[in-house]
């Protein structure tokens, strides 16, 4: 849970129900409609094959150029939105200090760095653990101060929020929320069918989360290891919610007008909290941020590693003894080092990146849904076309995919006034038409692909 909770959850979510009301929690009950197919098609069918990386599977289903192309997709997602989850507490802590923001990404990025080149995956999974208390620590400390400011407590809190309007779509009843105009911001067809498609993509093919999946001991752990995630996840963003509540009463009783973006509200916030409190919290977007950047760290140097550097050099371990007189704890070491090196290198191109995230005259939300999630359907698409299609074929699904990956970022770039969760779902679209398009163009002068048996429909007919 605490992989995939970032500092962007933390305060996009906050500020959304802060600035616009609870339109933002249609999509809360996501999480349960996606942890069914998660846990009883994903899960199952990845568990059985005991991949190290989970682009491993598309080069069994089609070949490595196909492979490389969706580890290619994932580094670049995945680099992303390290970058916009580093640059969202080190705006909030130079808003607070008045510290240059570019100094803070250096030094936050770099913590992250050393601990994960240090420790690799172990350091990164038994860091999130902690992690995960001192964001959540800080966060149900910063309720109760807040609760404790408040006049009327934490009733104050929510009758400030239904006078200000905040708990709409349901109180007061709007009746737009169920409008199929794809058009609004946020409705329930929108909020449910692109947080549906956002999930899938991030729960069925990031590598950082399927990592996890993978280092599971069994299958049974790996699911009710889900099923703890997503009860963790919905009860986090019911606090944030309440977060937002609580800010909007905080700048009530202030007299402050909410004229700036929410999260320059959510920096003024934690800095009027009592010394302690204030910088626990922002330990905690800290938490958050480092949580998600050591994990993007090892698993695009895993993926990079596993799908480019071993299957293109075809410089196995053996092969690696053989070529350079090394005996095997040599050769494991050169891996080794060179892993770290790749930790390093993907590390600071995310400090680079987060420098331009401020060039995007976007809120976080925004920036959230419409570029970081949506940049995860082409790889889904990938996925949904290796596991269920009989006649997808390898230089098809690599044109398409191409073009689908081209396609995406037109999409969210250039679209305009498009509800922000249905850029996830246009982009899936998009890839997979082009995908079965170019696979049905190819087909036309080479043979029908075999029925492979690492196609999830295969898989499901030989139990």
């Amino acid at each position: 849970m605490v992989t995939a909770f970032s500092a962007i959850n933390y305060t996009a979510f906050s500020g959304e129900v802060f600035s616009q009301g609870l339109y933002v929690a249609l999509a809360v009950p996501v999480f349960v409609f996606v942890a069914f197919p998660i846990t009883r098609i994903v899960m199952p069918f990845f568990h059985s094959m005991r991949l190290v990386s989970a682009y491993d599977y598309l080069e069994r289903r089609f070949d490595i150029r196909v492979r490389c192309l969706a580890s290619g997709i994932f580094i670049v997602w995945r680099l992303l939105w390290m970058a916009t989850a580093l640059f969202v507490p080190c705006k909030v802590l130079s808003d607070i200090t008045g510290w240059n923001l570019y100094g803070l990404m250096l030094m936050g990025g770099a913590a992250a760095i050393v601990y994960t080149v240090a420790g690799g995956m172990r350091a990164v999974m038994w860091t999130d653990v902690a992690q995960f208390f001192v964001l959540f620590g800080g966060l149900a400390l910063a309720l109760f101060v807040a609760s404790a400011r408040t006049r009327g407590g934490l009733a104050g809190i929510f009758q400030s929020a239904a006078e200000g309007g905040l708990l709409r779509p349901f109180y007061p009843y709007d009746p737009a929320m169920l409008s199929p105009d794809p058009r609004i911001r946020i409705t329930l067809w929108s909020a449910w069918i692109g947080t549906f498609t956002a999930f899938l993509a991030r729960y069925g093919a990031d590598q950082a989360i399927l990592q996890r999946y993978f280092s599971a001991r069994s299958l049974r752990d790996a699911q009710r290891g889900f099923w703890l995630s997503v009860a963790a996840a919905i009860f986090s963003l019911a606090c944030l919610a309440v977060l937002g509540f609580a800010m909007h009463a905080a700048f009530l009783d202030s007299g402050s007008a909410p004229a700036v973006p929410p999260i320059e509200f959510f920096a003024r916030f934690v800095r009027e909290m009592p010394f302690g409190i204030c910088g626990l919290l922002v330990a905690g977007l800290f938490a958050a941020t480092m949580s998600s950047i050591d994990s993007g760290i090892n698993s695009c140097s895993a993926a990079f590693m596993n799908d480019f550097y071993q299957p293109i050099s075809r410089r196995s371990m053996s092969a690696t003894v053989a070529e350079a007189g090394l005996d095997e704890d040599e050769s494991e070491a050169e891996l080794l080092s060179l892993s770290r090196w790749l930790a390093l290198g993907f590390g600071a191109l995310a400090m680079g990146m987060a420098s331009y995230i401020i060039l995007l005259e976007q809120s976080i939300f925004e920036i959230a849904n419409r570029i970081i999630n949506a940049s995860g359907s082409p790889l889904l698409a990938l996925f949904l076309i290796a596991m269920f299609s009989r006649r997808a074929n390898s230089l098809g699904v690599l044109i398409g995919g191409i073009l689908g990956f081209a396609w995406s970022v037109g999409v969210s770039l250039t679209v305009e006034n498009l509800a922000l969760h249905y850029y996830a779902v246009v982009n899936l679209a998009g890839t997979l038409a082009l995908c079965w398009m170019a696979s049905a163009i190819v087909g036309m002068w080479t043979e029908k692909p075999p029925a492979e048996k690492i196609a999830w429909t295969w898989w499901e007919r030989r139990k």
